[in-house]
């Protein structure tokens, strides 16, 4: 045989050959065994290489949100969602501990992909992106200590404020207070707890926080909220411009999902940490109601098999219509929900907008006032230029005179007294000068509130009151007044002294009556003239450098306050300040 034709004899043998067919079976299960084993390695490793993606986030230190616990984990309503929804997208969720100030710099640079607990701001819309879904909703507050008596923004002013590092509730109160031209001091910390800390050690006079962050640390330090509230913010999530999109939808649609299931983690959460309470969709007993009629329907299932055709067709109708009843159920149930969280929405906003329109309405009024007293004393000033213009124009005819007769003068004894008179005319009209330039001020700055003690204590000590015993009886009582009314006080005080050299005691009290308040300064000695007690208020006697009593007045009537003397020419001196009602207070301290 030819050598082909053998090795066709030989390949048709061994396949005929029954012998052979079990050896080359096992071969061939062995490879494909083994193919399949490398296949499920490889789609396990691929498996196991695209899941669990790591996440940088942030965790600051603003206690219920997010924050630090005992056992140094981390905690809060922005832990919980976070984690949970980290597992629903199969995230690796790595913590990054950092003040708020750090973590901004830490998003910049890429430290960390994810910021939770923070508010949009137009500055940040040009760096950062946000979610959509907001997951709270706050406010900005100012806290304090109980007997701070702050109550308005207008109460902050020259006070010390501490505020968080990098937090916007601090930039907005900055804005806030600039509005109605209120100088505060502040101070920056990176956590809420070191501010409560600070003020609570009284390093600082008010403090100011998102109001998600003070509930439980005002407890804490002794503190509490006051009526100054401001700046309504969602709070949400945020990531660098651009980056990390798909974390943003992705907590977007979590947000989404779990406001409208009140029994989600969301909705637990907010319970958990807010006392934020929610109603089930669907109350136990019902689900167990759903359990006992789709069992009851699998039964009719089985025995339509068994009983006649028109059985089984009213059965299956009667399950058609079960469902839909249970689907507008919870549909109904949806709805009320939702709008039971609308309602109290709409509720904490009427508030807010209701305190605000209350803010307004005693800001307006203030500028009312404060107007009505700036035009009074634009009237005041004009009155005192018209009075210094005749009185140096009087002044400088009569100097004119006296030059003249110095001029003619036929011995030197005779322009001698002409130059003396001429000395004492320079002289007043200097004294008028200096006279109004101390009062030059009157009414350029606005009126404001002023405590009585300190001011009189204030005009006392420019005076030599060694030699006078003085009884002061006043509560802690404020009025309303131009800044100048420390001189008010100054000139009824050397009035007092200068006018009676047997004064030995002075006495200031007050009285209120039904129209407002009388506060009284009172002297022994022999007192003022029935024919003198309106003399000492006119110009001549302040021009010529008496006790300026005339300003005195004309300051106090800016505010529609008034000052006489109604003292016996025999008992000594006394003035009284009458005050209207709107123009004083006085603290319960």
């Amino acid at each position: 045989m030819m050598p082909g034709m053998q090795i066709t004899s030989c390949r048709y043998i061994s396949i005929r050959n029954k012998s052979c067919l079990p050896s080359f079976g096992k071969g061939l299960l062995h490879r494909l065994f083994l193919l399949a084993v490398i296949i499920i390695l490889v789609v396990v490793f691929c498996f196991h290489t695209v899941d669990g993606r790591d996440i940088h986030v942030a965790l600051t230190e603003l206690k219920p949100s997010l924050y630090t616990d005992e056992q140094g984990k981390p905690s809060g309503f922005f832990v919980e969602l976070i984690e949970d929804c980290g597992a629903e997208e199969e995230w690796n969720i790595i913590w990054v501990s950092g003040s708020l100030y750090e973590s901004w710099n830490r998003l910049d640079s890429g430290e960390i992909d994810l910021l939770p607990a923070v508010t949009i701001t137009s500055e940040r819309e040009h760096f950062y992106d946000f979610t959509n879904e907001s997951a709270l909703s706050i406010w900005s507050q100012v806290y304090a200590r109980p007997d701070s008596g702050i109550s308005t923004i207008l109460d902050l002013d020259g006070k010390l404020v501490a505020m968080v590092r990098g937090a916007s509730s601090g930039i907005a109160f900055r804005d806030y207070a600039q509005k109605f031209a209120v100088n505060a001091t502040y101070l920056e910390k990176n956590t809420p707890k070191e501010v409560f800390s600070a003020v609570a050690a009284q390093e600082a006079d008010a403090l100011v926080v998102y109001n998600s962050a003070g509930q439980e640390d005002s407890l804490e330090y002794g503190l509490i909220a006051t009526p100054v509230m401001f700046n309504p913010a969602l709070f949400g999530f945020a990531v660098k411009k651009g980056k990390n999109q798909d974390l943003l939808k992705s907590i977007d649609k979590y947000l989404a999902d779990g406001k409208k299931n009140p029994s989600s983690t969301y909705s637990l959460a907010m319970q958990k940490w807010y006392g934020i309470k929610t109603e089930e969709l669907i109350s136990p007993w019902l689900w167990w109601v759903l359990e006992v009629v789709a069992g009851l329907a699998a039964l009719f299932l089985i025995m339509s098999y068994i009983l006649r055709r028109e059985v089984r067709r009213k059965t299956f109708e009667l399950a058609r219509q079960n469902e839909e009843l249970q689907s507008e159920i919870k549909s109904r149930i949806r709805a009320e929900a939702d709008l039971l969280d609308k309602n109290k929405e709409v509720y904490a906003a009427y508030e807010q907008l209701a305190a605000m329109d209350n803010e307004l309405r005693e800001n307006f009024l203030e500028l009312r006032k404060n107007e009505k007293a700036l035009m009074e004393a634009r009237k005041k000033l004009s009155l005192l230029n018209a009075l210094t213009f005749k009185d140096i124009k009087n002044t400088f005819f009569i100097l004119s005179g006296y030059i003249q007769l110095s001029k003619d003068a036929g011995s030197i004894e005779e322009a001698q007294f002409c130059f003396t008179k001429e000395e004492q005319i320079l002289h007043s009209v200097e004294v008028t000068l200096s006279f109004i330039e101390k009062y030059q001020n009157l009414g350029i700055n606005q009126p404001k509130w002023q405590k009585i003690l300190y001011v009189l204590l204030n005009a006392i000590s420019h005076l030599d009151f060694s030699k006078i015993s003085r009884t002061v009886d006043l509560p802690e009582l404020e009025i309303y007044a131009d800044p100048l009314l420390e001189d008010v006080f100054l000139a009824i005080m050397n009035t007092i002294t200068q006018e009676d050299s047997a004064v030995t005691h002075v006495s200031i009290r007050c009285q209120q009556n039904m129209d407002g308040i009388i506060i009284m300064v009172e002297s022994d000695g022999t007192g003022i003239p029935k024919e003198d007690k309106e003399n000492i208020f006119s110009w001549e006697q302040a021009a010529v450098g008496g006790t300026s009593l005339f300003l005195a007045r004309e300051i106090l009537s800016i505010t529609n306050i008034s000052l006489q003397e109604t003292g016996e020419p025999d008992t000594g001196i006394r003035f009284e300040i009458t005050v209207p009602k709107g123009e004083y207070r006085i603290s319960d301290a």
